[in-house]
Formats: C-alpha cells, sequence, structure tokens
C-alpha cells in the first residue's frame, strides 16, 4: 500500500496540517509515503492503485478549493483508492471548500472516506492586522494527528465508509461578527461595481535587494524576473512572496484584513470526521 500526499501550500500552513495527518496514519497504517507538492507544478497522468490512500490538501480562497490547485491535482487517476480530504482556512470559516473537494475527488475516481477542516494563519494576517496568528500550532499538529489515526484505523478494520462531507460543520459564527462581516462584503461589492480597484502586492524598492526569493516561491509565476513586476492575471492574493520576502519588502494591502482581523479573532477548532 502507498500513502500519497498531494498539498497545495503557498505559505506552507497546509503543507503542516498534511504532515501530522500523513503522521498519525502511519503510526497506525505500514505503507510507503509518496509526497506530490502541486504548489508549483502539476500533476500529470498520476496513476493509483485501488488499495492506495491519498491526502489532498489545501487552503480556502473565499470558501472553494483554489481553482488552480484543482487544475494542478486533475491529473491524478484515482481508480477506486481511499481519499481523505483536508481543507485549511483562515479561521473565519471553510463554507462549502470540502463539498468542492469532494465533487473533484469524486469525478477522479477517489473515494472519500474522510474528511477534516483546520485553521492555518490567515494569508491577509499581519502585525497590524493579525488572523490566527502562528497557526496551525501545536495543538491544531496535534489533532491533525489524532485525526490520521482515526484514519488508519478504520483502514486497519476494514470498516471504512464513504463519508458525506456536507454534513462536517463549521463552528457558529457570532452573529454580530457575521453581520459586520456581511455589511462589509456588501458595501466592497458596491464600491468595486462603481470604481473597481484592483489590489496586488507591492514592493518597497528601497528594500528589496532582487535576491529573487518572492519568485522562487510565487506558485503561478506572477512575478516578473526583476522581482517588481506582477502580473494581475496570474497573481492569486496568497501572499506566499510576502510572507518569505527576507527583507520584507513585500506587502499587500486589502480591506478585507481589517474586517477579518477585528471580528474573527476568537479561536476556532478543528472538525474532522471518519467513515466507519
Amino acid at each position: 500500500m502507498k500513502l500519497h500526499s498531494v498539498v497545495f501550500s503557498p505559505t506552507g500552513g497546509s503543507a503542516k496540517v498534511v504532515e501530522s495527518v500523513v503522521a498519525g496514519i502511519m503510526d497506525v497504517v505500514s505503507c510507503e509515503k509518496v509526497t506530490l507538492d502541486v504548489t508549483s507544478e502539476q500533476i500529470l497522468n498520476g496513476e493509483l492503485c485501488k488499495d492506495d490512500l491519498v491526502v489532498i490538501a489545501t487552503p480556502v480562497y473565499g470558501g472553494k478549493m483554489p481553482l488552480v490547485a484543482k487544475e494542478r491535482i486533475k491529473g491524478l487517476c484515482g481508480n477506486g483508492a481511499l481519499c481523505i480530504l483536508v481543507t485549511v482556512y483562515g479561521n473565519r470559516a471553510f463554507e462549502g471548500a470540502l463539498c468542492d473537494m469532494a465533487d473533484m475527488a469524486r469525478t477522479m475516481g477517489l473515494v472519500t472516506i474522510a474528511a477534516g477542516a483546520f485553521v492555518g494563519e490567515h494569508t491577509y494576517s499581519t502585525a497590524i492586522r493579525p488572523i490566527a496568528v502562528g497557526r496551525p500550532d501545536k495543538a491544531d499538529l496535534e489533532e491533525a494527528k489524532i485525526f490520521g489515526r482515526a484514519v488508519g484505523e478504520s483502514v486497519v478494520s476494514g470498516c471504512c465508509q464513504e463519508v458525506d462531507v456536507s454534513v462536517l460543520k463549521d463552528e457558529p459564527i457570532p452573529e454580530s461578527s457575521l453581520a459586520n462581516f456581511r455589511n462589509f462584503v456588501k458595501e466592497y461589492q458596491k464600491q468595486q461595481t462603481e470604481t473597481p480597484i484592483q489590489y496586488l502586492p507591492e514592493v518597497d524598492t528601497d528594500l528589496c535587494c532582487r535576491c529573487g526569493k518572492c519568485v522562487e516561491e510565487c506558485p503561478t509565476s506572477a512575478i516578473a524576473p526583476d522581482c517588481i513586476s506582477v502580473d494581475a492575471g496570474k497573481c492569486i492574493k496568497c501572499c506566499a512572496c510576502v510572507k518569505s520576502c527576507p527583507m520584507t519588502a513585500r506587502s499587500f494591502y486589502t480591506p478585507f484584513a481589517k474586517v477579518l482581523s477585528e471580528n474573527f479573532s476568537f479561536r476556532k477548532q478543528p472538525v474532522w470526521m471518519v467513515g466507519k
């Protein structure tokens, strides 16, 4: 049996969670580990065996699985292999991301036997506007490992069943926070309709040393070799360039950061399910 870890993780949060999930599975199941990092590369003709396990992990962008991640993963041919879905979100809500992933897994011939939603530091988090800073933390990763062990035990028992990920619910959001966020989104959409503004990562050219780290870390090759120009059509606002810059020369302003930081500071816990 092979255990395939398929990860799209521009800023590393999803990768950390899936490492713990995989470690938990391997505590129980004897298998060979295969890692497929689709953060910058696409899977081409990836053939799985029916006896294989595959963990697919991506962040949540706008309540869904990132389109670029779907494109990178769609070359995987499941052949009835068992699938564990993991989504990592920035402490607001994972919404329909797991359902989105489950639909994709089904079209690829995978059978989803487990799913989990974990919290990671939000892409837009900064020192001024903190959002789930430092997550996934030690407690999150331990819970991910417990989830992995539960998956492993289900597989070993031979009792694992396909799950309906739509029954996995997010923690309730305080009504005041939800109302604030909805009002903000309504006003933002109105403003964008009347006077569209395109938000892209910016560079302080006095601080930038042209080391190329941002170019290397960008998952969509949106940054030109000069480390300055950004292709708006390719940029997915993941902020990998911002968080990886050794000179803190890059920044990304979005009005969403303020409303997220002010209304979603309470700690959400991971949720998961395993078919039995």
